[in-house]
């Protein structure tokens, strides 16, 4: 059985669009809805947030995964050399293990979204033979393929 923290990270994933609106309210700057306005957030943020809401760590950790795996925070953390507090100010460089890590999510989000469209195509049904229709036939006796009725 998972462990409670396990729960309560997962619970906060699973609500994490919903709760990201309410960071978003709260903390427009750490939080914007533009995806090129996006910046490094600042260590230290779960514990502030989960202050500040009254969530627990784990369930913030849940809600902060979503946001920082998506692939414009993962560009955010390789544009720019410096992350920002929840009121977006200037805090600690980004150092070069995140933007590790933002490349290997970008990689492997790029495979999945390979994987997917590979997979779509596939999936795709053929067109169908043509059936003999009107216009075929006409053409089939244009060509002298067929005889003229009389």
């Amino acid at each position: 059985m998972a462990s409670p923290h396990t729960i309560e990270r997962q619970r906060g994933a699973k609500e994490a669009g919903q709760q990201l609106a309410v960071l978003r309210e709260k903390w427009p700057l750490a939080f914007p809805a533009r995806a090129q306005d996006v910046r490094p957030l600042a260590l230290g943020t779960v514990g502030r947030i989960a202050e500040t809401m009254g969530w627990s760590v784990p369930y913030t950790i849940g809600v902060l995964t979503y946001w920082k795996m998506t692939p414009f925070y993962c560009r955010a953390v390789l544009a720019h050399d410096q992350r920002i507090t929840l009121d977006g100010a200037p805090a600690e460089p980004v150092d070069a293990e995140a933007k590790e890590l933002a490349t290997r999510q970008l990689t492997k989000l790029a495979a999945r979204n390979a994987a997917r469209q590979a997979a779509a195509a596939k999936a795709k049904p053929k067109p169908a033979p043509p059936t003999g229709g009107s216009a075929q036939l006409r053409d089939r006796v244009r060509a002298g393929l067929l005889p003229r009725r009389a």
